[in-house]
């Protein structure tokens, strides 16, 4: 293997786990996968004939998963508090797959050197002694286990100490004492261990109520689901204590540490990332960010940078106040008229507030216009066209994001006429439609009309509210003669949940909100997107089980918070399925 004194080349140098049998093994498969682009992919579909069960023996059963890497962003949060540097920005490949590119090894091992480079801005101990001084066999082996145990978030086993140490005699033999220490703990950054999720679950523990395959994961494994999941980066030190201690191989020992961590503030952040990226605010292959949505700026010329970063900043405040500093409940985010607004933002909405863009303060926005973050400028900015509201754009989202009724892509021959609305010509004759009515003219019939058939009648909800979210009594326009107004219909209905069962009749976008909030439909949406979250992979019929059994906590009442403690004592937080050899 090849070192310099800027340490590994990349992640095929990695040989530092070869004595390893257990470990080691997963690891240098991490390293194989690494360098020939191939990994292990999961996804599906959840099934609706199922009673409940885990499985149909009655067996603990959960789906495969292959290896997981840390997202570019968890990374850098872990080297964050690893080296106690909140300022550490790092240079990744933004990809955040499963597979490490070359150009991924490289920015790996560039951003090791980078961290090196900071070590000035270091807050948390690293090398238990002077590297300055003489050499200290008993320093180098106080680094290896305790920084070794926090950054590959478990207790390293002798064998693993020994090819540290063996590393570190290596590279001693042309470097200085400091120098192969570095050596040492640039390996360690971009190890897979750490640069991947590998789980091999509790030996010995497969047989007895669980299905074939199927084993527990072990205190560190669930440490690191646990503090990924609800903080974004590596496990602290209690939380390894937990896991060292064995108080994670039991419900009631995950159940603490999850209830622990999402009373810190880094839950909070994890929570807001959560709900911005359900509402797509960063954008999708399908459309833009909220920053960077298209508006015409002669038909919206209070629309700035400002505005929009205003739009973001309500919704985390509001999701975090709901979910942290309310009662946590999912109708409560549907349906609050609270808002956290600035000068332009509290114009926008048309209620009293701050004067200026730097000030913001919460308001009570009038009840018959808004009801929770469907009703908020951020989404029904990203869901509004350049010139015009969207009501299929928004329709298809709440279909498909917050019922989980996937739609599909539209048929090759859909039409792709804008809807636009205003001066048509019917039968001759010059009439004025409003948004409403062009739709519907528009996807009313042919190949359109099946899907449309569910999307405009959500959409349709949100016709008081323009592209850019502000609240219109009716549509108003101009063309060659004369100014007009068009009397606005934003009557639409809630798809039932079941074949026989019945839609709900709504009138604007608050009953639609309320409709939402009382639906079954949508709070086991909700359960999935956060098993999404939780485990990084789409569920699918063996996750059945699992999500069925966190489902209920929403229904009977419970908050957003008591949802998340369920999904991290399931069955499938807790578990893995061997991928078949």
């Amino acid at each position: 293997m090849k070192r310099t004194k800027k340490g590994v080349k990349s992640l095929e140098d990695l040989d530092l786990f070869a004595a390893s049998k257990r470990r080691g093994t997963a690891l240098i498969g991490a390293v194989a996968l690494a360098a020939s682009g191939l990994t292990q992919g999961c996804v599906g579909h959840l099934g609706s004939d199922r009673d409940g069960s885990s499985s149909d023996s009655g067996l603990v059963d959960v789906a495969p998963a292959g290896m997981r890497r840390v997202t570019p962003e968890q990374f850098t949060s872990s080297m964050r508090d690893l080296f106690g540097d909140p300022a550490l920005e790092l240079d990744l490949d933004p990809d955040a797959g499963e597979v490490a590119s070359l150009l991924a090894v490289d920015k790996l091992n560039a951003a090791a050197e980078a961290i090196v480079a900071r070590r000035s801005s270091w807050g948390e101990p690293v090398f238990p002694c002077d590297t300055s001084g003489a050499e200290d066999e008993a320093c180098v082996d106080s680094f290896v286990r305790t920084f070794g145990r926090r950054a590959f978030r478990h207790t390293l086993d002798e064998a693993e100490v020994k090819m540290l140490k063996d590393q570190y005699a290596e590279a001693r033999k042309e470097q200085s004492f400091e120098d192969a220490l570095l050596v040492v703990l640039k390996t360690m950054i971009q190890s897979p261990s750490v640069y991947y999720l590998v789980e091999l679950g509790r030996e010995g523990d497969a047989g007895e109520g669980l299905a074939s395959g199927v084993r527990p994961l072990t205190g560190w494994e669930r440490a690191a689901r646990l503090s990924y999941f609800l903080w974004n980066t590596t496990p602290d030190d209690a939380l390894l204590d937990a896991a060292e201690s064995g108080a994670l191989d039991t419900v009631e020992g995950v159940r603490g540490q999850a209830e622990r961590l999402l009373s810190d503030d880094r839950a909070r952040a994890t929570a807001k990332r959560f709900f911005t990226g359900w509402l797509e605010l960063d954008g999708t292959n399908k459309h833009a960010s909220l920053e960077n949505a298209p508006k015409s700026p002669e038909i919206y010329p209070e629309d700035s940078p400002a505005l929009r970063a205003a739009m973001r900043t309500e919704i985390e405040a509001l999701a975090e106040r709901v979910f942290f500093e309310g009662d946590g409940r999912f109708e409560t985010l549907l349906t609050t008229t609270e808002a956290y607004v600035n000068g332009p933002l509290a114009a926008l909405y048309g209620v009293e507030g701050p004067a200026d863009d730097s000030t913001f303060s919460w308001v009570s926005l009038p009840g018959e216009q808004r009801a929770g973050i469907f009703t908020r400028a951020a989404f029904l900015s990203v869901f509004g066209s350049i010139e015009v509201k969207s009501p299929i754009r928004r329709g298809a989202y709440l279909l498909e994001q917050v019922l989980c009724r996937p739609v599909g892509p539209p048929p090759p021959n859909a039409s792709d006429v804008p809807v636009k609305g205003g001066a048509v010509e019917e039968d001759g004759q010059l009439v004025h439609r409003t948004i409403r009515q062009d739709v519907e003219a528009k996807t009313s019939s042919g190949v359109c009309a099946g899907c449309h058939a569910m999307i405009n009648p959500i959409g349709f909800a949100f016709e008081h509210y323009d592209a850019l979210g502000r609240w219109q009594p009716q549509e108003e326009g101009e063309d060659a003669a004369l100014p007009y107004t068009l009397d606005i219909d934003a009557r639409g209905s809630l798809p039932a949940a079941g074949p026989d069962g019945a839609g709900v009749q709504v009138d604007g976008g608050v009953e639609m909100s309320a409709a939402l909030a009382a639906s079954a439909a949508a709070r086991a949406c909700l359960t999935r997107h956060f098993f999404h979250a939780a485990l990084r992979r789409v569920p699918i019929d063996q996750d059945l089980a699992s999500i069925e059994a966190a489902a209920p906590v929403l229904e009977s009442g419970g908050s957003m918070r008591d949802l998340l403690i369920a999904l991290t004592t399931s069955n499938a937080f807790l578990h893995l399925r061997r991928a078949e050899e």
